[in-house]
């Protein structure tokens, strides 16, 4: 390189503007600082809006898909019995007869018919029989010649292959015609009874005495009809006392004693026993010793979700005070925790549990009142959306109490869907508290019953010229899938459905 050419090049370098060299030692300044924790602060927000968006797309497209799925109403194919019951328990001169009646679906056809004497429910026993399991024992009543007089005994049924089985001989015995005449509606012979889920233990309860007012319990083996305890519950005071059985565990049952003054039911005992029908707990005789709403609770007594506390659940039809969920102890059935239900929320209709420890209640406003389980408190209580056009068709409140032709309510085993039936059907989901399928295109609706698995939801049905039918419908949509032939004797309530068992099996 020529001198001359160095020389242009130390000129062009000398020319070049640098800052003093005081400044070079120095640490550069921070610059957009506060800019960059703003784009902090803005990026974790929008990763938090973008979550619950896609948590809830997510949502909406898990409901999407499962719309689409079941738009079709196909159901899972299957073959049930459905137990009806129908008749009346009425004197018997007056020529009807209650009975239980199986029909096969979805061939829809009626099977057999097995006479009973029962509370399979009136207006004013109130519900329908408590069926656990795969058998039932029907009490039956058959006149000896003597006036008021007959010989008693329980029938067995195999639910599961729709035949009677053994009897069990409960003697005979004398039924005052005035016990009829002060409650009409009252049975022949007053009794119900009761199986455990495992088939190891029957009880029967029989109302005896002036207005019922003796209560007579018996247990029996389930596997040799042996006779294993006996017990005597009685009580004083005015109007008649109509008992019932509610079977908890192999050798645990429930006695609810209901007082019933001038036909209205004023108060319920409830009587918890062991398997030596030794009394463990009691709420009964006075106001301030029996379970909330005096009494008045659901049959369908559950174990907790989240422990092993049985849950009752207690509303009175005429909203005179407050309901409640109460947590029984497992073991001495003494109150571990009571859940008010406000009666502006309406009378409870059903509950149904789901897998995480909450306890869903339905009641008639329509509100799904939500309980944690584990820590015995109330969660929230939501009004149904889209239901008040349908649930102004539903009867009168004290109609649905007392009556099996109101509204009836079964839920899907997983506790997540409630199909209710009053006048129309509706399937409302619980989670969301929103009614998602309804319809009354099938005439007016009864009844309605689930398979155990809950693939296959069945509903009684009358049309406008009174014939009565099941529907077999998709519980999805609602949409019929079959139905079956005319039905007679006038059924009014599903008691049970169960899988058929072939023959040979």
């Amino acid at each position: 390189m020529s001198s001359d050419l160095r020389d242009l090049i130390r000129k062009d370098l000398e020319q070049i503007p640098l800052p003093p060299s005081e400044r070079w030692t120095l640490r550069p300044a921070r610059r957009g600082g506060f800019l960059s924790a703003g784009v902090v602060a803005l990026v974790i927000a929008l990763v938090v809006v973008g979550s619950l968006g896609a948590g809830q797309a997510l949502r909406a497209l898990r409901d999407r898909i499962e719309s689409d799925r079941s738009a079709t109403g196909v159901v899972v194919p299957g073959e049930d019995f459905v137990y009806l019951s129908d008749g009346g328990p009425t004197p018997a001169d007056d020529g009807r007869t209650q009975a239980m009646q199986v029909l096969a679906m979805p061939r829809g056809q009626s099977v057999d018919r097995f006479i009973g004497s029962t509370y399979v429910g009136t207006a004013y026993e109130g519900g329908v029989m408590t069926i656990h399991g795969d058998r039932v024992f029907l009490p039956v009543a058959t006149i000896t010649g003597v006036a008021g007089e007959y010989e008693t005994h329980l029938q067995e049924i195999d639910l599961s292959r729709g035949v009677a089985g053994r009897r069990i001989a409960t003697g005979t015995v004398s039924i005052p015609s005035a016990l009829q005449a002060e409650l009409p509606g009252t049975p022949v012979f007053p009794a119900e009874t009761a199986v455990s889920s495992d088939g190891t233990s029957i009880w029967l309860v029989r109302d005896t005495g002036d207005h019922g007012r003796t209560t007579v319990v018996d247990r029996f083996d389930g596997q040799t009809l042996s006779p294993l305890a006996h017990i005597v519950l009685s009580s004083t005071g005015p109007g008649v006392v109509r008992s019932r059985v509610v079977a908890l565990s192999p050798d645990r049952v429930a006695i609810v004693r209901e007082h019933f003054e001038s036909l209205i039911l004023g108060a319920a005992d409830w009587y918890f026993l062991d398997p030596q029908l030794e009394v463990i707990a009691s709420y009964a005789d006075d106001s301030g010793h029996r379970l909330p709403a005096g009494g008045k609770c659901s049959a369908d007594v559950q174990r907790s979700p989240a422990n092993a506390e049985w849950l009752v659940l207690c509303s009175d039809s005429s909203l005179s005070g407050d309901g409640a969920l109460v947590f029984l102890d497992a073991n001495t059935f003494t109150i571990s925790a009571t859940v008010s239900l406000p009666r502006e929320r309406g009378f409870a209709i059903g509950m149904a549990s789901a897998t995480d420890g909450t306890v869903y209640v339905l009641s008639d406003r329509p509100v799904v009142a939500r309980i944690d389980a584990r820590t015995h408190r109330s969660i929230d209580a939501r009004v149904v959306i889209q239901a008040r056009s349908w649930f102004d068709q539903l009867l009168p409140q004290a109609a649905a109490a007392k009556s099996p032709g109101g509204p009836s309510v079964v839920f899907s085993p997983d506790g997540r869907y409630a199909y209710l039936a009053g006048g129309s059907v509706a399937r409302v989901d619980m989670r969301d508290a929103r009614v998602i399928a309804h319809t009354n295109s099938f005439g007016a609706i009864t009844a309605v019953g689930l398979s155990p698995g809950g693939e296959r939801l069945y509903v009684l049905a009358t049309d406008g010229a009174g014939v009565r039918r099941i529907v077999l419908v998709a519980p999805d949509t609602l949409r019929s899938v079959g139905q079956s032939a005319p039905i007679a004797n006038d059924p009014f309530a599903i008691l049970a459905v169960r899988p058929q068992t072939p023959a040979g099996q």
